[in-house]
């Protein structure tokens, strides 16, 4: 039997299920489960992190296949060998890298006590578990004995013969990029011009606000680190690692001018675009709008590649002191509805 997934983005939604959908269906009836992906991401780690934290015992072995020649992000290498580490000292699996050439393929391959196995291919890398890209997926999952015995086998081999280790690799070999955009496939967020920026700077007004950022233990900027959500299939999940709401004192929320249960437009000061609104009592909470976790990746994001934060970790107020600024700049602009966002550090634009 061979069943059809697919992205389901409007307007092309099907009567099938979805990637994320069967992959945590499948995770929950299985022991074991094999996968190759070219691509990983740091919401990807950080949501299998946050699975063995909330009691998730499979075992597990992951095949990178593209990171090894194109280079990974810091975020992303040290959150993999913190989950290569995990897996190893309880005895669940290992992470390999392929080393022979470039690896492409999607292939996940589950299997339960009985040596059932199931398998999923396509084009879904393993960054769609945990995800606010919208790039539209096709792949198959399939029930067949025979095939799903040979994508096991297959798996075994690309792993012992074409791959290597994380953990016996030297970190000097490993080549560390700094993400050119933060928010690559991310639909409701444009990296904006250097003209439209300088626009935008040019029209700075004196009104501005400085926004505490509170380092509760699990909220704010650390979601990830509360409470977990239990599917239908009775895994417990935890919240996205990049969800963040920004909570405002009320007494600059009572300010003049302050922008008071509103949707606007931000101008961050690294270039980027993207809506937040201000709701709640008193106007408290402040957040991207539609997806939670776009202002929490442009935060977190820039700490990680500060070397400050590392995914699976809270961020603390010595987070925000190595970081070197523990408050965000909102500032108003002669721009309609439009406001600009500063959380430089360093020689950055503040």
């Amino acid at each position: 039997m061979i069943e059809l997934l697919n992205s389901n983005y409007p307007p092309v939604v099907t009567k099938f299920q979805t990637f994320p959908e069967a992959f945590y269906s499948l995770l929950q009836k299985s022991s074991s489960v094999k996968i190759a992906s070219g691509y990983i991401s740091e919401e990807a780690i950080a949501e299998l992190l946050g699975l063995y934290n909330h009691g998730l015992k499979i075992e597990m072995s992951l095949v990178i296949g593209m990171h090894y020649f194109e280079g990974f992000t810091v975020g992303q290498y040290e959150a993999l060998l913190a989950l290569a580490e995990l897996l190893n000292k309880n005895r669940f699996g290992s992470i390999f890298l392929s080393k022979v050439s470039k690896y492409h393929g999607k292939v996940y391959s589950f299997s339960n006590k009985k040596n059932d196995y199931s398998a999923i291919l396509g084009s879904s890398n393993l960054t769609k578990i945990s995800t606010s890209e919208k790039v539209y997926d096709t792949d198959i999952l399939i029930y067949n004995e025979a095939i799903n015995a040979e994508i096991e086998c297959f798996l075994i081999n690309l792993q012992t013969k074409y791959c290597r280790n994380i953990q016996e690799i030297n970190r000097n070999e490993i080549k560390i990029i700094e993400p050119e955009n933060l928010f690559e496939d991310y639909l409701d967020v444009e990296k904006v011009t250097e003209t439209e920026k300088t626009k935008v700077t040019g029209a700075l007004t004196p009104i501005f606000f400085d926004i505490e950022i509170k380092p509760e233990e699990k909220s704010h900027l650390n979601c990830y680190h509360g409470k977990g959500r239990k599917t239908p299939d009775g895994l417990v999940r935890p919240r996205p690692w990049y969800e963040s709401n920004i909570m405002v004192s009320k007494e600059i929320t009572t300010m003049p001018n302050y922008p008071r249960y509103m949707e606007f437009i931000v101008i961050t000061d690294d270039g980027y675009k993207f809506k937040c609104v201000t709701n709640g009592d008193y106007a408290k909470n402040l957040r991207s709008v539609g997806d939670l976790q776009i202002l929490g990746r442009w935060l977190k994001g820039r700490m990680e590649n500060k070397t400050v934060l590392k995914i699976d970790d809270k961020v603390t107020a010595d987070t925000l002191v190595r970081y070197g600024r523990n408050k965000i700049r909102l500032t108003k602009t002669s721009i309609p509805d439009t406001w600009y966002m500063d959380f430089g550090v360093n020689n950055e634009q503040s």
